[in-house]
């Protein structure tokens, strides 16, 4: 009675796994540079990122011109001022160039952080579309042409077969 109950289930077994075999995976592709260059929100995200470059470029350029007219005043007044005077006038341009440079670095590092948070932003709403596509479009995976699997759905989890291949090889 047991070794009846185990062929059969073995047969439906394999008969599932014929059936599964035969059905059609459907492998979509996306381009999510593409997709964040072409969306509203991508645009609006790099008018953003413009906006706030064009900001810190005019304040850049402001501090540079206070350094420069600091730089003309020693060199216009070189010869007049004491050695006390020039030095100071050296420091105060030292230290106005020290400051335009530090803030040509931290908002560098603000465009960077700022377009790296709204792309991961966008890249996340992204791929809850994506989730919800790959489901209603029954796709087996969709990948991302830059970088891999965007979405797998539950049939073409291998994760089973793998583990039980290596636990395989690991006991040799």
């Amino acid at each position: 009675m047991k070794r009846l109950l185990a062929a059969s289930l073995l047969a439906g077994l394999m008969m599932a796994g014929t059936a599964s075999a035969a059905t059609e995976n459907r492998i979509g592709t996306v381009d999510l540079q593409r997709a964040v260059t072409e969306s509203k929100e991508g645009s609006v995200a790099r008018a953003d990122l413009l906006k706030k470059t064009e900001q810190l470029n005019a304040e850049l350029r402001g501090q540079l011109a206070d350094a420069e007219k600091v730089r003309a005043e020693l060199e216009k007044e070189s010869g007049k001022l004491s050695v006390d005077e020039r030095a100071e006038k050296q420091r105060l341009l030292q230290k106005k160039m020290r400051d335009f440079q530090n803030r040509q670095r931290e908002a560098q590092e603000e465009i960077k952080q700022a377009e790296s948070d709204s792309i991961r932003k966008i890249i996340a709403k992204f791929g809850v579309i994506l989730e919800k596509l790959g489901a209603d479009g029954d796709y087996s995976a969709i990948l991302d042409r830059n970088s891999g699997v965007f979405y797998a759905g539950k049939k073409t989890d291998v994760t089973p077969l793998l583990v039980k291949q290596a636990d395989q090889e690991y006991q040799r």
